[in-house]
């Protein structure tokens, strides 16, 4: 979710539909079904494997309810065809992956169970009325869990209604209280149990729209705690956060050709650049020097400021001859103009310290290396850059040509 999604969160949430409870926006009405579908899977499975267990001990005392005709036999084979199919439900429901599947798939198993409870419901005896009882109980637990979206809980309400009435009406034999009763029960259930689907499917939503917006802010204050207010470039945090992943890449590229390079830069004379011109001009500076090494090395390479006029910059899966043509080249763009800031009279010039990052190193003595490099170059004159392999102790120097 980006900005807008965060701006969208408001009390009257207008992003949702009132009644049916859905996101207006199709995608983000797909990416929530998609994201809470694990959840939905593993209570239908419950729901299913309940009933599978349930089945068996009703039919224990099925025959204290049931018609004493062949009705009977025909119960038994309803029940059966249940456990049958929740049964078959349960291998099938694990390997859903769309939320448009599960929907198919969910709205058979509960058409399905409200049809068989419908026949079985012909086979007790005229006076019977609790089984209704359960009926309501079962509808108001489907609708309240929110399993299925509140249009297809729709449909069933009214399906499972219509048909219940007219069981009631014409096919018992109850006196008219009896039949208001359960027809008032029937149809008040039924409302319940949306008004329930739609209040959760509406509370589900709006924890999914304020648990994305807390994941935004909490990028968004990842990515200040990261990044370098002025520059933008990644800070001194940052790189002590990620040296363990150049540690992990120097690793595997043990023994190969490349590997992963610590560049230390400072800005030469910097002070003097603020004393003449003010921290105005000194500011320009460094956004723009920052933005000359970013169009100078990959995607996949990283710029670091680690204060004032002091850069860290990392050069990843990188062979040596690569690494220092990149800083040569930074050193050529810095000669050539003045970073295109009109108050400056003279090029900007940087010094570098290069130097890999070993299997051996940590972050203090890559750092402390690339620093001494950096110093050589600044007392050799600044403007240049000077390598240091890592390999001698006594520092093994190369100063470009």
């Amino acid at each position: 979710m980006g900005a807008e999604d965060v701006d969208n969160v408001e009390p009257n949430l207008p992003n949702i539909k009132r009644f049916l409870s859905i996101f207006k926006d199709v995608k983000r009405e797909s990416r929530f079904r998609q994201e809470v579908l694990p959840k939905h899977r593993r209570l239908t499975f419950k729901l299913c494997a309940s009933v599978a267990v349930a089945m068996p001990i009703f039919m224990l005392s099925d025959y204290m309810v049931v018609k004493p005709d062949s009705w009977g036999f025909f119960l038994v084979i309803q029940r059966l065809v249940q456990i049958g199919s929740c049964l078959v439900f349960l291998l099938i429901i694990p390997r859903i992956r769309s939320h448009l599947s599960y929907d198919t798939l969910l709205f058979s198993i509960l058409f399905i169970s409200f049809f068989l409870l419908e026949l079985g419901s012909f086979t007790f005896v005229d006076d019977y009325a609790l089984y209704a009882l359960f009926d309501i109980i079962i509808m108001i637990s489907l609708y309240a869990s929110g399993i299925l979206p509140v249009k297809l809980s729709l449909i069933l309400c009214i399906y499972h209604t219509v048909v219940a009435i007219f069981i009631v009406v014409f096919v018992k034999i109850l006196d008219t209280h009896e039949q208001i009763v359960m027809i008032l029960g029937y149809s008040f259930s039924n409302c319940a149990g949306i008004l329930l689907a739609i209040a959760q499917h509406r509370t589900a939503r709006q924890e999914f729209l304020l648990k994305h917006s807390l994941r935004e802010k909490t990028l968004q204050l990842r990515q200040l705690a990261y990044r370098d207010s002025l520059t933008n470039a990644l800070n001194r945090r940052a790189f002590q956060d990620h040296f363990s992943d150049f540690e992990r890449m120097a690793l595997r590229m043990q023994g190969s050709q490349n590997g992963v390079y610590l560049i230390a830069a400072d800005l030469d004379h910097f002070k003097l650049i603020n004393d003449n011109f003010g921290h105005d001009v000194g500011d320009k500076v460094l956004v723009a020097f920052t933005a000359l090494v970013e169009s100078n090395i990959r995607p996949q390479d990283n710029v670091y400021r680690f204060g004032g006029e002091e850069f860290i910059i990392i050069l990843q899966d990188c062979h040596k001859e690569i690494a220092v043509q990149r800083i040569d080249q930074i050193i050529h763009f810095l000669n050539e103009n003045s970073l295109e800031i009109d108050e400056l009279t003279k090029p900007v010039t940087c010094s570098f310290g290069i130097t890999p990052i070993l299997t051996t190193d940590t972050v203090d003595s890559v750092c402390i290396r690339a620093d001494e490099a950096l110093y050589i170059a600044k007392h050799n004159g600044r403007n240049q850059y000077i390598f240091d392999s890592g390999l001698d102790k006594n520092l093994n120097n190369e100063q470009a040509d």
